[in-house]
């Protein structure tokens, strides 16, 4: 699964390169471009990244005018992570280059060997979760 991700990663950076966006801010935009304005406590558990990962990856987003954090107006201790105006926009032109890609790795594929594979990783990623979830239990016992 590393080496796939490595190879569908390789093409995709050279292409958002040519729009100034790295690989990392890809996945948060992506994020974002379906669920703008959540916390960033939402955005680190969405990408299963640390919360000062995040931090970092938002501050860059915000450098580079494609984010910025606003206060929830519910709770002004709350940060909310919007997408600018630049931010947006970037959809339409980014998207087309993952489907691109995504065409491309699954040719040859029918749409029923597509779709078996979705639902046999969704398992496996299912799977680690209550894995981890389980050993975070056992470990707090043991404390």
């Amino acid at each position: 699964m590393r080496e796939i991700t490595k190879l569908f990663a390789q093409p995709l950076q050279l292409r958002l390169s040519r729009h100034g966006v790295t690989f990392g801010e890809w996945r948060f935009l992506r994020v974002l471009w379906e669920r703008d304005g959540i916390s960033q406590s939402e955005l680190s558990d969405l990408l299963g990244m640390t919360s000062a990962a995040t931090v970092f990856s938002v501050n860059l987003l915000e450098r580079d005018g494609l984010a910025q954090r606003i206060a929830d107006p519910g709770d002004r201790r709350r940060m909310l992570i919007h997408l600018t105006p630049k931010g947006r926009a970037l959809r339409d032109r980014l998207l087309p280059y993952a489907r691109d890609i995504r065409v491309a790795a699954f040719a040859g594929f029918s749409q029923r060997e597509v779709r078996q594979l979705d639902v046999m990783l969704d398992r496996i990623k299912a799977n680690l979760g209550n894995f981890i979830r389980e050993q975070e239990v056992a470990r707090s016992r043991r404390r």
